[in-house]
Formats: C-alpha cells, structure tokens, sequence
C-alpha cells in the first residue's frame, strides 16, 4: 500500500528499492535523541546543537599532509619571508582533524589577493575534549610569541589562553580560525546555493543560516598561522557542515555539507586534487507504530563540478550502496519488532555517475522508545567541490 501511493505521488519518475538490516538493539544514544528535539530547542542550546554535529564523521583520501610546513607562493616573496623571517603556516598535527563549535564570527576577503579569497569562521567551542585540543596550540604560539606587524595592540603572554587555571576555564579565550579560499570559478554558485562569498550577504541572512551564531564543524589541517601571530587555525578546511534549524518545519532536520579543495596556491602539500572522501550524518526518527507513515531523506545537489568515477576505488566502501541514478529509492529497514520500517529517500536531481555512492550504517531499533537511528553516509570524488543539502522528515 505504502509503495503504491509512493508510486503515485512520483508518476513517471524512476523508483527502486533497497533493504537495510537493523544491525544493533540499544537504548538510543543521547545525541541521537536530541535528533528528536524542535528546531528551536537545539538552536536555544550551543551544547546539544554541537554534540548532535559531532556525531558527523568526516575523511578525505589525502588525510595525511605532505609537509610540516607551507609559505605563500608570491613569486619569490613568499619563500624568502618562510626562508629568513619564518612567516608559514606550521601543522600541529600531520593527519588532518575534526573539529565543532559555536561560530561567533563570520567573515571573508574584501577581495581577492593574488591567489586568496578567504571565507573565514571564528569557531568557540562548548565540547570540552574540543576545547581542550586547542590548548597545545596556544601553548605553543606562547612560546613563539609572535606579533602582527605595525599592530598597536599587544598581546599580554602572561595570561588565558598562553597560561591557564585548568580548573577556571574561560572557553570565550580560545577560539579556533576556520578557512579556505574557495575553488575561484565556482564562488558565485555558493555564494546563492551553500553559504556566503559575496559582499552583501551575512550569514544571518543567507537562506541556508538564518542565524548568526550556527553550530558549525569543520575538517581540515590543524595549524598555526605564523604569518600573523602564530594562531590557530583549521586551515584549509576541506568538509564543513552544520544545520539549518530553520528550514521547513520545526521537526525537520535540514543539514548542509561541502567538500571543496582550497582555490589558492598556498597549500600545494595539504591539499590536492581531486577531492575523494566521505562522510556520515546522523539520523534518527520517532516510530509510533505506524510504521507506514511518511518518513523520508531528501538529498539536493547543490554545487559541485566534474566527477572522478575511477578515484572510488580508493575509498573503502560497503557493498549495499546507492546511485543517485533514480529519483526515489524505498528503503526498508528490516528487523523490528513490529515489522520493516521504510523510509523513501528522494534525489531532487537524478545525476549518472560512478563517482557520488549513498548508503545507510549502524542502523540501531530502540524497542522501547520506539526510535530508529543511524547514519546516512555519503562518498564522493569530484575534481574541485561537492556540496548538497539533505533533509530528514517525518510527518
């Protein structure tokens, strides 16, 4: 019956089918159930808005930077400076890291700089093992004590963040740099469809926001920046993604996630083409014994360039994956109690390729809370950038 009316909303579209085994029987996990909470109750609480996006876990093939160390590429500026003076970029760590926060800052280049056109977030973090990652950072950029050139205002080295009280921790004094020049041909499409990168546009007003202190998390190399004051940064970030807490209805849950080379020439060892990796985004519905009714993942492509079917190989992938070939695919999950559970997962736009796979994970049937949950996982491998959006709904 549920597969008939299905049938009928998508007329002549293509539809297929996929069965999924719930693989574990556990009292759902308590980011899991704050899945379940309004819109507005996560956006209310930084903490829960960012256990939920921790539960995201992102990789990428070239996981593992090349070099310790990168310098501007300005002629022969950008070496000498490196070379004589030490202005780099300095890796903290040579595999390249996850982090989540609250964003208190938002901003990007007036324009372009030679090669850079930076998007930048000032990301504070309510996640103590977060938090606390941050201190070899600002351990180090103590001993370095770096200043910017011509600034007026000095830094006091004596005090939080460069030497902490580790039982009176003001986490307003850490603050993690998150950036990344965009791939140059591809900002305008962003800026409309994923996030801002134009004058013009906050991102309390960008449609994919509306807020103007997201929860936000980020992948990517985590560095210092000794071209200014030795901070630290995530740069470049390679995966970001967060939720949009107002799009739809207060149950839906809309998120927003992109994969995207850095567009300058700074990080020829940290970064590279193409971009091949993948990543996993929690999901979890209320089942409340209509196992019929309408629960569906909604995927959108949004910005993306030229995929590389034959880089997938590189990646370790489940045999149980899904094209994005067909419109709409029914998916059952199957080992409950009181029977499959299916729940219809609709590409807005069906795209024909080897190199985009989606597949479910780590399904989990909570029998006495009625909740199913688990991970909707993504992988890819495009040339310069892939973005999409991807709504979870229940009626």
């Amino acid at each position: 019956m549920f597969l008939t009316l299905l049938l009928a909303v998508s007329g002549e579209h293509s539809f297929g089918q996929a069965n999924y085994p719930i693989s574990s029987y556990n009292t759902t996990a308590r980011a899991f159930r704050n899945l379940l909470l309004t819109n507005q109750q996560i956006e209310d609480n930084d903490t829960i808005n960012e256990e939920i996006l921790d539960l995201v876990t992102p990789m990428v093939q070239d996981s593992v930077i090349g070099r310790k160390k990168e310098h501007h590429q300005v002629f022969l500026v950008g070496w000498f400076i490196h070379a004589f003076g030490n202005y780099n970029w300095r890796a903290m760590n040579p595999v390249k890291e996850k982090i989540v926060g609250t964003i208190k800052r938002a901003s990007r280049s007036s324009e372009e700089e030679f090669t850079e056109y930076d998007i930048n977030f000032d990301l504070y973090m309510h996640l103590h093992k977060y938090l606390w990652h941050t201190f070899p950072s600002y351990d180090l950029s103590g001993k370095t004590r770096r200043e910017n050139f011509g600034h007026k205002g000095k830094k006091n080295w004596n005090e939080e963040p460069y030497v902490r009280d580790t039982m009176h921790i003001d986490m307003n004094k850490y603050r993690m740099h998150c950036e990344l020049t965009p791939p140059k041909a591809f900002r305008p499409q962003l800026h409309y469809l994923f996030y801002p990168t134009q004058p013009g546009t906050d991102i309390e007003q960008h449609p994919n926001f509306m807020s103007r202190f997201p929860s936000m998390g980020f992948y990517g190399v985590n560095c210092l920046d000794c071209n200014h004051t030795c901070h630290a940064e995530i740069h470049p970030y390679d995966w970001i993604w967060w939720m949009n807490l107002h799009n739809g209805t207060g149950a839906e849950k809309t998120w927003l996630v992109g994969l995207m080379k850095d567009g300058s020439n700074r990080f020829r060892h940290w970064t590279h083409n193409p971009k091949t990796g993948k990543i996993s985004i929690p999901f979890s519905f209320h089942i409340d014994g209509k196992v019929n009714k309408g629960r569906s993942v909604t995927v959108e492509h949004l910005v993306f360039d030229r995929f590389l079917d034959a880089e997938m190989t590189k990646l370790t992938l489940p045999t149980d994956l899904i094209s994005p070939n067909r419109e709409y695919m029914l998916v059952n999950f199957s080992g409950a109690s009181a029977g499959d559970i299916p729940v219809t997962l609709h590409f807005k736009s069906a795209i024909v390729t080897n190199g985009l796979k989606y597949w479910f994970s780590d399904v989990n049937w909570d029998e006495q809370n009625h909740i199913l949950s688990g991970f909707f996982n993504m992988a890819t491998s495009v040339h310069d950038v892939y973005t999409m959006k991807v709504t979870f709904a229940q009626e």
